[in-house]
């Protein structure tokens, strides 16, 4: 058996759910072990850390805590860590096909656009899901999951520009929470104007919402373990406890405390 300093350096791999209808499990990924294989079965894959691109062929995919990936069976794939120094940490659900055949009228099709955005709600149910330690609770988690990912109607571009994928790195460098457009455009080599409706156009959102989401999925995941919400604040980029708190309630309908509190038994 490895010792712990090898699995410290090893892909982790933990079944949250496994019942006759899902199965669900996370895998944190290294930044310097992207994973590879051969999809068995459809799956959908929320990332709630870090980024990849997801590439089937010549095809490569953006995935991040805004997209959710949807899989179909047989398939080769190798992942990519494209941002320096950032892994991946995701939820795979693989859903029985009684299940998909209930939920829509054709599975294949619910399976073929590889890329949707995610709603902040299932940024939400991820976190819960994660902590959960009964297992109905946690089937009926995955399951709303599956149901909030077949049932999103925003689909994102699977190629992204050169300038996009590089705006979206910068954006994922958590040691500058606070760019401008204008920097960010300098930084990418391009004009203010043109990141501006290249972005819209990949993301169906303009960057400033992009960033927003990313601020809250991470909060979703840090909130559990965080003992100070205005350090989390600052750390995210906000202003202040009140303006995070403003951010947090309007896109989810709830304040971090009381987000935190339903996450601790």
């Amino acid at each position: 058996m490895p010792d712990a300093a090898q699995q410290s350096r090893q892909n982790t791999r933990r079944s949250l759910v496994a019942s006759e209808s899902i199965l669900a499990e996370e895998i944190i990924a290294r930044p310097e072990l992207p994973p590879s294989g051969v999809t068995t079965r459809r799956q959908l894959a929320i990332t709630y850390s870090g980024a990849f691109e997801f590439q089937v062929g010549r095809s490569a995919s953006w995935v991040d805590p805004t997209r959710l990936l949807f899989v179909e069976p047989d398939q080769g794939f190798v992942d990519h860590h494209i941002v320096p120094g950032v892994g991946h940490r995701s939820v795979i659900l693989s859903p029985d096909e009684s299940v998909l055949d209930e939920l829509c009228a054709n599975s294949a099709a619910a399976f073929s656009d590889r890329l949707r955005a995610c709603p902040l709600n299932v940024q939400m149910f991820v976190q819960l899901l994660r902590r959960s330690t009964d297992d109905l609770a946690s089937e009926e988690l995955g399951l709303a999951i599956l149901v909030a990912g077949l049932g999103e109607p925003r689909r994102v571009s699977i190629d992204d520009p050169a300038c996009v994928r590089k705006a979206k790195a910068l954006l994922h460098d958590g040691d500058e929470p606070r760019r401008t457009l204008t920097d960010i455009a300098n930084a990418v080599g391009v004009t203010a104007i043109h990141l501006t409706q290249a972005f819209k156009r990949s993301e169906g959102q303009p960057l400033y919402r992009y960033q927003t989401q990313l601020r809250l999925g991470r909060a979703l995941a840090e909130l559990p373990e965080s003992d100070d919400i205005t350090d989390l604040a600052l750390d995210l980029g906000y202003s202040s406890h009140s303006h995070f708190t403003a951010a947090f309630r309007a896109a989810l309908g709830m304040t971090p405390s009381a987000y935190r509190g339903s996450t601790r038994p």
